[in-house]
């Protein structure tokens, strides 16, 4: 499941306590590949957002969840998008919109109206980039789940590697480099919390750097909507890194992905690509974007790799009666037992998929096995095994 929590734009009430490490004015997340917030619309409505940012300063909605939510705006229009899956006409709310996340409240003259869901899951309501970052160094702690901005006072940075960063178009750059198959790859990374994964490169570098010629295991897999666009389906290829490197920290052996004929956000760009949540989940960050600056600190070893299915889903229970395939290892156990993309998964292990908390659902793939009940888009009812494997 894990595997595929998209980059969204690459172009909760929470009821755990914060750590008394977090100051009182921060935002607690709850880390699920993305990192999610809880936003209020105008004093009234409340919502779960994605923060991104990979997503400059907008805030925008899912369009299934507007039209059953309590919010309804006076003044709609359209606009042109772009996303990590090209651009798509999309409609916008063009009321004035107050948005409070803790201690933060912006306002928006223009919020898009996205098929979030298709993307990510009914689990999320909208999306919001990092608007006004500039203004005051911010910090992002995967150790304790907060975020902060610095209005007053300034952050503790003892301990933490400061790191040049470019700060451009409300987007953050970082200098990394990936070493595939005795190759590197160096040069400037979109930082990207809208992506749960770790490396993905652009189809540019693909290209340039001739990914598809680097001898070593690769896996393809089918992707649908990958990102916010028009572009429906994606192919993805990944690869195992010698290393990551980012400042004077070494993550070895960790999968990384590339995408030849990626659009929008994983097409052509100024990076070579984007990274996302598996990395940086590692570390505690504080941005300094005003003065170009980054301060990063390591606070847990690397994770050992685990064995996968094969596929992953995207819960539709808003919409429909099951679990949605939307990534598929070509060649893998699940497509020779006759999985498909779009197929709805009923149940797992003989328990119906509605019944599944958001915690158990995002940890299904560490059960060792699954009988699934899958429906097709013919509507025929299809039992499979699996066993999760090794990849690397």
């Amino acid at each position: 499941m894990k595997r595929f929590l998209a980059g969204l734009f690459a172009s909760i009430m929470l009821c755990a306590a914060l750590s008394t490490q977090a100051q009182m004015d921060s935002i607690p997340f709850l880390l699920r590949g993305h990192l999610i917030l809880h936003a209020t619309i105008n004093d009234t409505v409340d919502c779960d957002i994605i923060y991104d940012t990979g997503a400059a300063d907008l805030f925008g909605v899912d369009s299934v969840w507007l039209s059953h939510s309590q919010w309804k705006p006076q003044h709609l229009g359209y606009a042109n998008a772009g996303g990590g899956a090209g651009r798509t006409l999309i409609r916008i709310v063009m009321d004035q919109t107050k948005v409070h996340v803790g201690s933060v409240e912006e306002q928006y003259i223009i919020v898009p109206i996205f098929q979030l869901r298709d993307v990510v899951s009914c689990h999320i309501d909208g999306i919001m980039g990092i608007k006004n970052i500039d203004k005051y160094p911010f910090e992002i702690n995967f150790e304790h789940n907060y975020l902060k901005q610095y209005k007053t006072g300034v952050p503790n940075t003892n301990g933490y590697v400061k790191l040049p960063i470019k700060y451009e178009n409300n987007r953050i750059y970082i200098q990394a480099e990936t070493c595939i198959g005795g190759k590197t790859i160096k040069g400037w990374y979109l930082m990207d919390t809208g992506s749960g994964g770790t490396v993905d490169f652009t189809a540019q570098t693909t290209e340039q750097y001739q990914l598809d010629a680097i001898p070593g295991k690769r896996y393809f897999t089918d992707v649908l909507q990958m990102g916010l666009g028009d572009k429906k389906q994606e192919a993805v290829v990944d690869m195992l890194s010698d290393w990551i490197v980012i400042g004077n920290d070494t993550i070895k052996r960790n999968p990384i992905s590339y995408i030849p004929e990626g659009t929008g956000a994983f097409g052509t760009a100024s990076y070579m690509g984007v990274i996302g949540n598996i990395i940086w989940s590692n570390y505690n960050i504080i941005i300094d974007a005003r003065n170009q600056t980054l301060y990063l600190r390591r606070f847990k070893p690397q994770n050992a790799l685990s064995p996968t299915y094969g596929y992953s889903f995207r819960n539709r229970t808003d919409i429909g009666r099951g679990w949605i395939v939307s990534s598929l290892e070509r060649e893998s156990d699940a497509v020779n037992a006759g999985m498909a993309l779009g197929d709805t998964i009923i149940t797992v292990n003989g328990r119906n998929v509605k019944d599944y908390t958001w915690e158990e659902e995002y940890h299904i793939d560490e059960q060792p096995s699954q009988v699934l009940e899958i429906i097709d888009a013919d509507g025929q009812e299809k039992r499979i095994t699996l066993e999760s494997k090794m990849r690397w």
